[in-house]
């Protein structure tokens, strides 16, 4: 994984997230995206602060893998991987339990999918013969999502609030189901507020309980008022 360029993207991708940072248990940072309005925040002392807090309380009771500090502006959620280093995200109060909870998931899968590979050695590719195919169905669209709901994008409020709405439904399935919904929607209509209506079926049909079905409904309402 390319720390880096996960961290940049996780950030980039929530207008909630201040920044976040990886930290190993040899009280190291292993990689950092600190936004501007953090100038003065310091990850190293935080994630030996914290993580010493948590060795402690786990000899006293279960062990601890996800920790949540509150301070007055913005809240501190860490998550530990499968590797033993600490993901730590700084977030406003304004992010939901359900995209804190898929944001903390999707690094907790890449994570697990790094150690799944990183000691496997690469297999040797086998030359194949590609059917042909019309090009039409080799030239798919190819929309940029990440940039439909990046901060300061025209529809990235409406867009989070739905993704959002989702999560509280599916849990962190979400995000790629989310994305795959956008992509279809693009390709059938123009990106823009008048045509939002037509995600709402995409959505319901990912949505199996009857009960969180309504939920979602009722969570999305203010989006769509009636005329």
């Amino acid at each position: 994984m390319n720390h880096e360029a996960f961290l940049s993207d996780l950030v980039t991708s929530l207008p909630e997230l201040n920044g976040a940072f990886l930290f190993s248990p040899q009280a190291e940072i292993i990689a950092t995206h600190i936004g501007d309005s953090l100038s003065d925040f310091n990850p190293l002392a935080i994630g030996k602060r914290i993580t010493d807090i948590a060795t402690t309380a786990s000899s006293h009771l279960h062990d601890i893998n996800h920790l949540q500090v509150t301070f007055d502006n913005m809240i501190l959620s860490g998550r530990l991987l499968p590797d033993q280093n600490w993901l730590f995200i700084i977030h406003t109060p304004e992010l939901s339990t359900g995209m804190i909870r898929m944001t903390l998931q999707l690094a907790l899968n890449n994570s697990a999918q790094e150690s799944d590979t990183g000691d496997r050695q690469p297999e040797q590719s086998i030359p194949k013969m590609a059917a042909a195919e019309p090009a039409a169905l080799n030239e798919a669209i190819k929309i940029d999502t990440g940039a439909l709901m990046s901060p300061g994008a025209p529809l990235a409020r409406p867009l989070n609030e739905l993704q959002d709405a989702l999560a509280n439904c599916i849990g962190p399935a979400a995000i790629p189901v989310f994305q795959d919904i956008l992509s279809a929607w693009c390709q059938e209509h123009k990106p823009a507020l008048a045509t939002l209506k037509h995600l709402i079926p995409l959505m319901d049909h990912e949505i199996e309980d009857r009960e969180d079905l309504n939920s979602f409904h009722n969570n999305i309402k203010d989006l769509f008022p009636q005329e």
